[in-house]
């Protein structure tokens, strides 16, 4: 329950009601389904009155590829239903019904209908939420509906789709919760594989290896129709190439160079799922509108006002192949000065974020004490930063971290950057004092 003990809403129905789920939470949890498989035939199975649905797997990019496969298909006038966690803002971000968030009083009905017919049983918060969600799918018509997976695959509480209706995508697989995915990249590759089903379309992004070898072994073993990065398809010089096609990605609307092959990821799928049919004619234009708040974005509300002579961006890197990505990034764009705004969650390897943050060599590492989710203590951060002989110091907000930043003579002619990074929790709150130019 720790992960969702600091879930809010400024709904205070909803309010009242999340804090009545959350005491649902078991005291230890199973790896099994038959919570979340009880629940929905209490509510006569909708996972099986939804259209065909994109389940989508991995442990970076999942977010880049649901959000891209969705504006394609909105762009081209489908009406899409989409699951997805975490959320920045505000809860309601992870339902989108028919192209449109979900408004809080359909959310507080629903899950009001859901936690009357769960009746008290225990579950947990993401088992009765992914429920709720599937519920409310049923009473609305989408021609498709993208699902990401919460964490893992197979034991993960949105495995329970209908076989037969739906395609899967796996991006790139590396080390994350390991608490519960644990150190082995073949076990992570298996567990996230868990969601291939026979007869199953499956678009595969770049792998290792290791990883690849076992979601082979795991599509084959259920007949899967798969196409793999590298062997079916590729990304060069900005362009998509498969078969004897070639599609111009040059006008993606996303930052950074990872962007090219989740993008490619999600017109993958358009090409290959009958259901996501588009015209190559459009793919430029519907590529420039994606938007996807809190990855590689620049900020330019209040910061940037208050703050002028320096640039602030925000991106959602939680793990040591994130803060990989960021390096390359960094390199690209020939950034000279600059200063990672960092708070990291209690589960993650922030040694090997660390390790990561060492091989950036930023002008300082900026640790924000956070009060309202389970972050890593700072002293834990600290004492590992310093034996790295990294240098840091200790905030108790963002604004005061970009202030300090501000407050330092630049040594160059460019702008002196501040990173705001570590946690999804962190960006979203960047990303709201920056919309609100009162702060």
């Amino acid at each position: 329950m720790s992960i969702y003990k600091f879930l809010k809403h400024p709904d205070g129905r909803i309010n009242n009601l999340l804090k009545k789920i959350l005491q649902l939470h078991p005291d230890e949890i199973n790896l099994s389904l038959d919570r979340i498989k009880n629940l929905l035939k209490k509510l006569n199975n909708p996972q099986n009155k939804l259209p065909h649905s994109i389940h989508v797997a991995g442990t970076n990019g999942k977010g880049s590829v649901a959000t891209s496969l969705y504006y394609l298909q909105k762009l081209n006038g489908k009406k899409v239903h989409v699951y997805r966690s975490p959320h920045l803002f505000i809860l309601n971000e992870r339902i989108i019904i028919s192209n449109k968030i979900i408004s809080n009083n359909i959310l507080y009905h629903a899950l009001k209908h859901v936690y009357k017919i769960n009746n008290n049983s225990v579950i947990t918060f993401f088992e009765f939420f992914t429920a709720s969600a599937f519920y409310i799918f049923s009473n609305f018509n989408a021609d498709l509906l993208i699902c990401e997976v919460g964490l893992g695959g197979h034991y993960d509480a949105t495995n329970i789709l209908n076989d037969k209706k739906k395609s899967c995508i796996i991006t790139p697989i590396c080390y994350d919760h390991k608490e519960f995915l644990g150190n082995n990249i073949k076990n992570i590759a298996k567990e996230k594989s868990g969601i291939l089903k026979k007869k199953n379309i499956l678009i595969c992004s770049n792998q290792k290896n290791s990883a690849l070898n076992i979601i082979k072994k795991i599509s084959e073993k259920n007949n899967c129709r798969a196409f793999f990065y590298g062997k079916d398809w590729i990304v060069k010089n900005k362009e998509l190439l498969f078969e004897n096609k070639k599609i111009n990605l040059s006008n993606i609307s996303l930052e950074g160079d990872h962007q090219f092959i989740n993008i490619s990821c999600a017109i993958m799928a358009c090409y290959k799922v009958k259901q996501l049919k588009i015209e190559k004619k459009n793919i430029p234009y519907y590529i420039s509108q994606i938007k996807w708040e809190g990855r590689l974005e620049k900020l330019n509300g209040f910061f940037k006002k208050k703050y002028p002579d320096t640039d602030c961006w925000v991106d959602c890197a939680h793990n040591p192949q994130g803060f990989d990505i960021l390096k390359k990034w960094i390199l690209r764009k020939k950034i000279n000065s600059i200063y990672l705004i960092v708070s990291l969650g209690i589960k993650k390897d922030y040694t090997s974020i660390l390790r990561k943050i060492r091989k950036i060599n930023p002008d300082y590492l900026l640790l924000i004490r956070k009060n309202n989710f389970s972050s890593r203590p700072i002293k834990d951060i600290s004492v590992q930063a310093s034996i790295l002989n990294i240098k840091f110091k200790v905030f108790d907000t963002i604004s005061d971290s970009i202030r300090f930043v501000s407050s330092l003579k630049n040594s160059s002619y460019q702008k002196k950057v501040c990173l705001i990074t570590g946690s999804i929790n962190l960006v979203g709150e960047a990303l709201a004092l920056d919309k609100n130019t009162k702060y």
